[in-house]
């Protein structure tokens, strides 16, 4: 059998037999995501307890767009989008699922930069989202409501004015850690392991929590304090995050010409 998803941001998404997966990049900075992509995996696979993507098929050197593609076996499970993770009940189910992302990033954060294969940058606080703001103003402003222009100038100005607070230190993070890159076992009632590690850099671990925060919730979330105490006490800075992710939502789509990334990221400013 064979199934397709072109509804991916960076990469077509290829099903063969139900057990392997393989990413076929659709925007030029794709194929060099999957590079470095390959090179961590690989990297990481004797380090992250959780079962994540061993590259198996790799076809990326010199080929053009939409040529270029990684293939791997399946993680067996599913999605733990929310509507999934609403059917579980079990309390004692829901503390170890917690405790085992808070594992998980815990062993991907505590990563070495010297071992990954390729170099790593992380660009300073202030100057980031410096850069991020002025985009959001120039390129979503003018579409927006003026009152939800004053609500995102003021989460930005409060973390400016506090940006002490917001200090860290640089450490190995997934980048995109939300529900559609996190598989569960339905069977065994655990998560099976983690997917999509494109977006991996040097950053604020907080960027993480963040994703786990929004995803399941804060009660969900506080239940991995005992594994990865850092968890708790970087709240702040993954909750001004979670103030930034439609908005880079939508500032993705105006600039790659992606209508629905843009009015899923504008829904609640216009």
């Amino acid at each position: 059998t064979a199934s397709i998803n072109q509804d991916g941001q960076y990469n077509d998404v290829l099903i063969v037999n139900e057990n392997l997966i393989f990413r076929f990049a659709k925007v030029p900075d794709a194929i060099n995501t999957l590079q470095r992509e390959v090179a961590l995996l690989k990297q990481l696979q004797e380090r992250i307890t959780l079962a994540i993507p061993n590259p198996t098929f790799v076809n990326i050197e010199g080929k053009a767009l939409e040529e270029a593609f990684i293939g791997y076996a399946m993680i067996p499970g599913i999605p733990l989008w929310r509507e999934n993770f609403r059917k579980i009940n079990d309390p004692a189910v829901l503390n170890t699922m917690s405790q085992q992302l808070a594992g998980f990033l815990k062993e991907l954060h505590q990563t070495p930069a010297e071992e990954i294969p390729f170099p790593l940058t992380a660009e300073p606080v202030r100057e980031k989202w410096s850069r991020m703001y002025s985009e959001f103003q120039q390129k979503l402003y003018p579409a927006m409501r003026a009152d939800a222009r004053t609500s995102v100038s003021a989460h930005f100005e409060h973390f400016f004015a506090h940006l002490s607070a917001y200090a860290y230190q640089p450490k190995l993070r997934h980048g995109d850690f939300g529900t559609g890159n996190i598989i569960f076992d339905p069977v065994r009632q655990r998560i099976a392991g983690v997917v999509d590690f494109g977006d991996i850099d040097l950053g604020d671990p907080a960027e993480d929590f963040a994703g786990l925060l929004i995803s399941y919730g804060k009660a969900f979330y506080q239940h991995g304090f005992a594994i990865y105490p850092e968890m708790e006490s970087a709240l702040s800075r993954a909750e001004f995050y979670i103030g930034t992710f439609a908005l880079q939502e939508a500032l993705f789509g105006f600039d790659n010409d992606d209508e629905d990334a843009y009015r899923a990221g504008m829904a609640q400013y216009v």
